[in-house]
């Protein structure tokens, strides 16, 4: 997943289970992805593993042991370009 000023490219992806999907911030401003759909509801915590990414960083979800959809935002920016899904199959 690519992050820029215009947002998260794909905001959907498709992973097996096990599998782990890397973040990287080609932004010049940091982002901080989490899991859950909102700050109010965090979900899927295995995503809280990219955190905190400065500009160039990337970083890599926990692995994802269990087939569902988790939904992923940045911390930071609230706008919908920064919202997401991974699809676990």
């Amino acid at each position: 997943m690519t992050i820029t000023s215009t947002g998260v490219t794909p905001n959907e992806v498709i992973v097996a289970v096990g599998g782990r999907v890397t973040f990287v911030n080609n932004d010049t401003i940091p982002h901080d992805i989490m899991g859950g759909p909102d700050p109010a509801r965090p979900d899927c915590h295995e995503i809280d593993a990219v955190g905190f990414l400065t500009p160039g960083q990337s970083g890599q979800t926990a692995p994802l042991p269990t087939a569902r959809t988790c939904e992923y935002h940045d911390h930071f920016f609230h706008a919908a370009v920064f919202y997401g899904r991974i699809v676990i199959q």
